[in-house]
C-alpha cells in the first residue's frame, strides 16, 4: 500500500513537472514589421598623439532629401555621450554610441556625430585644445546612401582617422577636421 502510494506521488510529480515544461515550447520572438535595430560604434586608428580626446554629444541620421527640412535629421538615443580617447579605442576595440535602438525602416542619407566644446588632443605631454573647423558646424557627416529593411539589425562602426582628422598648426594650435569613414554591417534577426 505504501509503495502503490508512493508510486501515485512520483507519477504526479512527473507529470506535473513534464507539463510545466512542455507549456510553451514555442520560441518566443519580437518581430520588427515596419522598424529595425540600429547601433552605432566609435572606433579611432592608430595615432601619433599620445591622447585624442573628443567629446560626443549626438549621433544623428537624416531621413529626409531636402536637408533643409527640420525634419531632416533624426537624433538617436546616444547610451554613451561624454569624452571618449580614440588612442585607446582602436583595432579590435569600439565603443557602443547607440546600443539597439528600433528605427523606423526608411532610407538614411547621412550619419552624423555632434561634438561637445571639450575636445584636446595631448603630444609629447602637451595637451592641446582641439579649433573645430568652421565648415565642420561640430559636426563629422558620413554618407550612408542605404535603404534600411525590417527585421534586421545595422551595425554601423564609424572609424574615426585620428591622425589625418587633427592637424598641428606652426604657431601651436591645434585644428581638428573630421576625417571619418562608416562601415556598416547587416544581421538577420530570424
Amino acid at each position: 500500500m505504501k509503495t502503490s502510494r508512493n508510486f501515485k506521488i512520483l507519477v504526479i510529480g512527473v507529470l506535473t513537472l513534464f507539463l510545466m515544461t512542455s507549456c510553451s515550447n514555442e520560441l518566443e520572438t519580437e518581430t520588427f514589421e515596419n522598424s529595425t535595430l540600429v547601433t552605432v560604434k566609435l572606433q579611432g586608428t592608430p595615432s601619433a598623439f599620445s591622447k585624442a580626446n573628443l567629446e560626443i554629444i549626438d549621433v544623428q541620421l537624416r531621413v529626409l532629401e531636402d536637408e533643409s527640412n527640420p525634419n531632416a535629421w533624426v537624433s538617436l538615443n546616444t547610451v554613451n555621450t561624454g569624452i571618449h580617447d580614440l588612442t585607446k579605442i582602436t583595432e579590435d576595440t569600439v565603443v557602443t554610441l547607440v546600443d539597439f535602438e528600433e528605427i523606423p525602416s526608411q532610407f538614411i542619407y547621412n550619419i552624423k556625430l555632434v561634438f561637445g566644446d571639450n575636445n584636446t588632443v595631448t603630444k609629447n605631454g602637451l595637451e592641446y585644445v582641439l579649433d573645430i573647423a568652421p565648415e565642420s558646424d561640430n559636426t563629422s557627416i558620413n554618407i550612408v546612401g542605404k535603404q534600411l529593411v525590417s527585421n534586421k539589425v545595422y551595425d554601423f562602426v564609424l572609424v574615426f582617422d585620428t591622425d589625418e582628422s587633427i592637424q598641428m598648426s606652426s604657431e601651436g594650435s591645434a585644428n581638428l577636421n573630421p576625417k571619418m569613414s562608416t562601415e556598416m554591417r547587416l544581421f538577420n534577426l530570424f
